[in-house]
């Protein structure tokens, strides 16, 4: 695969593993369940939400969504990526990254 390649989590629910190699953090999109808040957090692990936090983001539940795009180039993860999802509803992410 390419360096250039874009790839995509797929919508997630739920804590994941984003990727376990080295990569870019290219955007997020955040979707509530419109009416619980959440919070994402996507550290530079592959494996746990602990280290070097590369993104986080609180969405009031009764946004209808919320799109963050990284500055040219990424933000480089060394280690992988893990997104670490906090809501006491039915919320989604995607994320996309290289």
């Amino acid at each position: 695969m390419s360096e250039g390649t874009k790839l995509s989590s797929g919508e997630k629910t739920a804590d994941a593993v984003i990727t376990d190699r080295r990569s870019s953090l290219h955007g997020v999109l955040l979707i509530p369940d419109g009416t619980n808040d959440l919070t994402l957090v996507i550290y530079d692990n592959a494996s746990a939400a602990s280290g070097t936090i590369l993104f986080k983001a609180i969405v009031k539940g009764s946004d209808t969504s919320f799109q963050w795009l990284s500055p040219e180039g990424g933000i480089r993860a060394v280690n992988g990526m893990y997104a670490d999802i906090t809501t006491s509803g039915s919320a989604s992410y995607i994320v996309h990254y290289t």
